[in-house]
């Protein structure tokens, strides 16, 4: 039997359907290997039909009106064209790939009886029929009984995750048991059966997949699976999960193992989890988990995960939890998380500290103008160094305003070369423009020599104009030679040129 004429959105919607599929049990990544019911196998199969396609026969032009039916998505239309196919053309010799194209047109609709009628039809009057792999696979989408059997007793590692896909729909206990088998096998004929069977466990199986995917959690020898089994556990959100998972925490110490228990309990709406992330955020035995702990405690919309890191905060010195927290904070849009950013910014106990706060300050637009005030009353020349950098990072015509008004000003010298740095990594126009006019008005022979690096690190016409300028003629020959060296690393042709005829 010969495939159709192509139709690309007939092979699309076809494969749409196992994508679904494959979506759903959470581990596309299994399947590398494309399935039968699969966008590429189709195109070849359409296209191949193509060269032996009967022209414009009468059976030839019903099935090209099928074929568009099913490209327009009107599935009624098109299993009443694709049975009418099979009702007025039975000798034909694609009565197979009707059938299939009808029950698949069926199944759209929520038909699932007919459709399957339809495609055992195919099997049993075709049985070497080039659509009879797309039909038993359709079959056991549509979760058949005996198709489903069947498929998880061959060594299609594709097929058998999908029919485990819809034991799960129609026998849960069943396919529970046949996990549990699997997980017990030795077998390495069907490397991605045994993930794709533990994240099925844990999407589909319900609280009655709790004790075997706490059994595999503490002692599966795969990591990969052990780690598969917490998420789904986390997923449950229940007290008696929350605990069975602090428990695992404290009892193992591999560190994959604790990160993603931790990973689960965060994403459990349960106090019980919140408690225990609360505890090992403020006292875990390994400073790294603690905090992990710490970020995920962040995530937590709640005012008393708030309160807990704030006084985590004043409990604890540890310089790595401390700017976690404060990482932690800044994520939070609560004012009381702003209030106390801002006071370590004002007021924390070392320089770091304080620059890391403004740090995270600066990534909150909100917080300019505060962030502007604390620049008029520090004195700290490393902590103005900070408020520079936060400024060069927002988006704010205000900040680039203190950029300008700090690079032309009366300030420390490390403070105007620092501003004029942060302004020429923006490599604008509008700022390489202020820059060049800058130089010009500019005395000091340093700020100048970073005003040179700042045009020679641009790629705007501007900036290499005022390059050539220098090296032409400024009056100090550091500063000339500096332009020319610049204007040697430059690939602008205007720049090359320059420098064949200063050669000349």
């Amino acid at each position: 039997m010969t495939a159709m004429i192509p139709f690309n959105n007939c092979a699309r919607v076809r494969n749409t359907l196992v994508l679904v599929v494959l979506l759903a049990l959470g581990v596309a990544g299994v399947v590398r290997a494309r399935l039968a019911y699969g966008y590429d196998q189709d195109v070849q199969k359409l296209n191949r039909f193509v060269q032996t396609s009967e022209g414009n026969t009468p059976a030839a032009k019903a099935f090209r009106e099928g074929r568009d039916l099913i490209e327009r998505e009107s599935w009624p239309q098109a299993a009443a064209k694709f049975n009418s196919f099979v009702s007025d053309f039975p000798k034909n010799r694609d009565v197979d790939a009707a059938l299939y194209w009808y029950a698949y047109a069926l199944q759209k609709q929520g038909k699932k009886d007919e459709a399957a009628a339809a495609l055992l039809r195919l099997i049993k009057e075709f049985p070497s029929s080039s659509w009879r792999r797309e039909a038993e696979t359709m079959l056991v989408v549509l979760g058949r009984g005996d198709a489903v059997q069947q498929a998880l007793e061959r060594n299609n590692c594709e097929i058998k995750i999908l029919a485990l896909q819809s034991l799960f729909q129609a026998n849960e206990e069943r396919a529970i048991s046949f996990v549990g088998d699997v997980l017990k096998s030795t077998s390495t004929a069907c490397p991605g059966l045994k993930t794709a069977a533990v994240s099925l466990l844990g999407s589909q199986g319900g609280s009655r997949a709790v004790p075997l995917l706490l059994e595999i959690a503490r002692s599966q020898a795969d990591m990969k699976l052990r780690l598969t089994a917490i998420k789904r556990l986390g997923e449950q959100n229940g007290d008696t999960v929350a605990d069975d998972l602090a428990r695992l925490y404290d009892a193992d110490r591999t560190k994959e193992v604790r990160a993603q228990i931790l990973r689960a309990l965060s994403e459990m709406d349960n106090a019980r989890a919140e408690t225990k992330l609360i505890e090992l955020a403020r006292a875990g035995d390994d400073l790294s988990l603690r905090q992990v702990a710490i970020r995920y405690l962040g995530e937590k919309n709640g005012s008393a995960s708030l309160d807990e890191l704030i006084r985590i905060w004043d409990a604890d010195r540890t310089p790595e939890i401390r700017a976690q927290i404060l990482r932690a904070l800044s994520e939070r849009d609560d004012p009381r998380a702003h209030a106390k950013l801002l006071d370590v910014a004002r007021k924390g106990e070392t320089p770091e500290l304080r620059v890391e706060a403004i740090r995270r300050l600066g990534e909150r637009k909100s917080s300019l103008e505060d962030l502007l005030q604390l620049y008029a009353s520090e004195n700290n020349p490393g902590i103005k160094q900070g408020l520079i950098r936060a400024y060069s990072e927002m988006n704010d015509p205000r900040a680039l305003a203190k950029l300008y008004e700090i690079a032309r000003g009366a300030e420390a010298l490390e403070l105007r070369v620092t501003a004029i740095r942060r302004l020429g990594e923006r490599n604008d126009e509008q700022t390489v423009e202020q820059l060049v006019g800058m130089y010009d008005a500019e005395s000091n022979v340093e700020v100048k020599a970073m005003l040179i690096r700042s045009f020679g690190e641009s790629n705007n016409k501007s900036a290499v104009r005022k390059l050539m300028a220098i090296a032409r003629s400024d009056q100090s020959v550091d500063l000339r030679k500096m332009a020319v060296r610049r204007l040697g690393e430059s690939k602008d042709p205007e720049a090359l040129k320059f420098l064949e005829d200063l050669l000349k």
